[in-house]
């Protein structure tokens, strides 16, 4: 109650005091137009000098050329206009009023400026024709934060108490690294972003309807991650060192240089996680079964683990129309997990019936290295580009289990030993070609061969209580060999007018997969997959600054290796699970009908949202007269979402921003399969936040979010909470700075529930789990550059493997 009272108090004064000197303001305005036409002049830089020629102040004009900034004294300011391709105006103002209106600004064509400087503020989301864009870099809270926690921030994205992330309202989605795929994201991305500290990102990108270019793999859409890349000619670098009140360590260092023609720039991160113990409890109903009809079990559990990755760019330009550029990431992931639980189920009667109490322990490392280098030429004629590429990903991962079942009543106990070691290997050649025709018209084509190979060796072994040695079990154990080959083709076509484009394309690929599976019997399973996928998109131009777009474009799902696999995993006897090799690509149809407008004080986004489905993917979960749960996959699922995502950020002046972002949809779900499987229902999910300086290279955030239950097609999840506070502050010339923030520090712990039903069961589930945390950060710039690696326009983005909230 003390710290809530004391965090309250602090915003309050805090607040009412960035109020009370505000009030001290002066306030100037104007618009800037062109002198001979009077059409407005778009994001004007406007710079502020005092009497003595010192600059206290620039900001940028909106979309319309209007502006509007105060200062603190009466006194004689000089106004410096500059703007690329106009010449330069100077304008002395006398600040005597409250409110000084300086009407209309002319600016002269001819004169193109060989650099502008603009140091306004950022906004954290821009929204263009095609994405979303949220600006990490300008987000404080990036300096204490990881990335997961970035996400809960962004337009479009959900993030809920387990950490699964949703995209539209989809938990199928796509994940790129600048613009290029990574196999680590793909198998697990919700383990790993939480581990990629918030001070690498630059921006995370979501593009809900990509175009043609992008694979066409992922039904709700693309998050791409860029990484920071920070000037250089000559050198620069950073170091961060942080830890949380969990005793988590993390640091990071970055260098980068250029000599002449040749460039680069490297990054490399550490980080100690640990989190506190956590319980669950759960029961379940069995109708079909008077000997187990309820079953309650209590576990509780902790982990801990360390993760490292590094990364880096190259370049060197042959001469000014050919440049060589690649790149390479390494990532290095080691958890470890203790848990126990007791499993107790009782007859009609409420009579015991089967007792058991069981203790794991375990250790899973995840490592990758992947590579690409990529050709560009470009053209004395402007942005005509061809680029050649080439992309290898290596990923090795093994995992260490072991399971004892102890102190059992009419139920057999048993200690079981899992070993599994696994390879994946992805090779990628692309070609792109990219030719503005003319103003008016671009065309934009390429082909993409893709050849993935995967082995893994999951080995199984029972201890024999009468020798006391470990035993091989081939029944439980399994190989798989698994070899994916994709053919994919694209061709696009845009047609610009002055206030309206259009945007269309197609894509075909064609997929064939071949696998074997190895048990106590040898199955081999083929299949192939073929899909030609449209695109096109209209983006209208209201007047500069607003924007009306709509689109359509089809995306699919394509199963992986953990759907496919027919082995049947019974290594927890209670719970039965295989995949389905003669699984389809699902197909969703989507819409997106959206307003934007931007000003320099306010920024709004409104997309109404469709999608539809006829043959999603499920998971078919039931349970037998023994109490034996089987879970498997089948296309027949019948799916429609359909709803409405808005984002607001006003900023009032250069100290205060406000936001909300939130999104409301209709879901509505069934298998047509025969069965009476269904579910329908609201979700909702929104955040908030604020941001106040209130001295110099000082700022505070506020920030926080809830999401609705989730609905699923034999179930559905409890209402979830999150907020957060943070502060920073600079020092040395903004060389040094200190972060400090606290999440949920109202409430210690959090409970979420789950419930699942079907025919003839019933099962509800309970977690509690710590939320809050504190972590502190402190970073240091070095070094003065003024230039960019350079790297391809274009390059390899394989986003066709399935990723979201789970590591399957």
């Amino acid at each position: 109650m003390k710290l809530k009272s004391l965090l309250l108090f602090i915003l309050f004064v805090s607040f009412n005091l960035h109020a009370q000197n505000k009030s001290a303001n002066y306030q100037i305005s104007g618009q800037v137009i062109e002198a001979t036409t009077g059409k407005d002049i778009p994001y004007v830089t406007v710079t502020i000098q005092n009497d003595s020629a010192k600059i206290i102040k620039k900001i940028s004009s909106d979309a319309s050329g209007k502006f509007t900034f105060t200062v603190a004294e009466k006194k004689t300011y000089s106004l410096i206009f500059t703007s690329i391709g106009y010449s330069e105006v100077t304008k002395k103002i006398d600040v005597t009023d409250t409110k000084t209106d300086l009407s209309k600004i002319k600016m002269d064509e001819g004169i193109a400026l060989k650099e502008v400087s603009v140091s306004v503020q950022r906004p954290l989301v821009k929204v263009d024709a095609d994405k979303i864009t949220y600006n990490v870099e300008s987000d404080p809270d990036s300096h204490t934060s990881n990335a997961l926690d970035m996400l809960r921030k962004v337009p479009l994205v959900t993030v809920n108490s387990e950490d699964e992330v949703t995209l539209n309202g989809q938990s199928n989605f796509k994940v790129l690294i600048n613009g290029k795929s990574s196999s680590m994201m793909s198998n697990n991305f919700k383990d790993i972003i939480k581990t990629i500290p918030a001070n690498s990102i630059k921006d995370i990108e979501v593009i809900t309807n990509p175009s043609s270019k992008y694979d066409a793999e992922g039904v709700g859409g693309i998050i791409n991650i860029i990484t920071t890349k920070k000037s250089i000619a000559g050198y620069n670098g950073s170091v961060t060192a942080g830890a949380d009140s969990r005793g988590g360590l993390n640091g990071s260092l970055y260098l980068a240089a250029k000599i002449n023609k040749f460039g680069f720039s490297v990054r490399y991160s550490d980080s100690e996680y640990k989190n506190a113990p956590n319980s669950n409890t759960s029961e379940r109903k069995n109708y079909l079964s008077d000997t187990y009809r309820t079953t309650n079990s209590t576990g509780s559990s902790k982990s801990s683990g360390n993760s490292s990755n590094f990364s880096g760019e190259l370049s060197y330009e042959i001469d000014s129309l050919n440049l060589i550029s690649s790149s390479f990431w390494g990532y290095g992931y080691t958890a470890r997990n203790n848990s126990q639980g007791i499993t107790n189920t009782l007859d009609i009667n409420n009579v015991r019936s089967q007792y058991y109490e069981s203790l794991s322990n375990g250790k899973y490392t995840y490592n990758t290295l992947s590579g690409n280098i990529d050709y560009q030429k470009t053209y004395k004629k402007p942005d005509k580009t061809f680029t050649l590429s080439y992309k290898l990903d290596n990923s090795p991962n093994t995992s260490n289990y072991e399971t004892d079942v102890i102190n059992t009543l009419n139920y057999s106990p048993y200690a079981q030993r899992s070993v599994r070691d696994a390879l994946s290997r992805e090779q990628t050649l692309q070609v792109d070609y990219y030719d503005p025709l003319s103003a008016n018209h671009q065309l934009e084509c390429g082909v993409k061969a893709i050849y993935r190979q995967n082995d893994s060796n999951s080995d199984t072994y029972r201890l024999n209580t009468t020798t006391n040695l470990w035993e091989y079990s081939q029944t439980k154990s399994n190989d798989l060999d698994y070899n994916q080959y994709i053919l994919g083709a694209y061709a696009g076509y845009v047609f610009k007018l002055k206030t309206l484009t259009v945007k269309g394309g197609l894509r075909a690929e064609y997929t064939w997969n071949n696998a074997t599976s190895k048990s106590d019997s040898v199955i081999k399973f083929s299949n192939k997959l073929q899909n030609v996928v449209p695109y096109v998109t209209f983006n209208y131009q209201v007047k500069p600054g607003r924007t009306l777009r709509a689109s359509y474009t089809q995306r699919l799902y394509r199963p992986g290796i953990y759907y496919l696999n027919p082995y049947v995993d019974t290594s927890t006897p209670q719970y039965i699970s295989y995949g389905n090799p003669h699984l389809k690509s699902e197909v969703s149809h989507s819409f997106e009908l959206g307003y934007s407008t931007f000003t320099q004080k306010l920024n709004l986004s409104l997309t109404g949202r469709g999608s539809f489905t006829n043959n999603s993917i499920e998971s078919i979960s039931t349970v037998n007269a023994n109490d034996v749960r089987t879970t498997t996959y089948e296309n027949i699922g019948t799916n429609m979402n359909v709803g409405l995502n808005l984002y607001c950020s006003y900023r009032p002046n250069e100290k205060f921003n406000i936001y909300c972002n939130g999104n409301g949809s209709y879901i509505k779900m069934e298998a047509n399969n025969g069965t009476t499987l269904s579910n329908k229902g609201y979700m909702y999910y929104g955040s908030f936040g604020a941001r106040a300086v209130l001295w110099k290279d000082n700022s505070i955030s506020i920030n926080g979010n809830v999401s609705s239950p989730s609905i699923m097609l034999q179930g559905k999840s409890s209402v979830y909470f999150y907020n957060g506070v943070s502060i920073s502050q600079m020092f040395l010339n903004k060389k040094l700075t200190l972060s400090l923030s606290v999440t949920n520090p109202f409430k210690r712990f959090m409970t979420q529930s789950y419930s699942m039903t079907d025919q003839n069961s019933i099962q509800n589930y309970e977690y509690k789990y710590e939320t809050r945390n504190a972590r502190f950060s402190l970073s240091y710039n070095f070094g003065k550059t003024n230039m960019e690696v350079k790297k391809a326009r274009r390059g390899i983005s394989n986003d066709d493997v399935k990723s979201g909230g789970s590591s399957n």
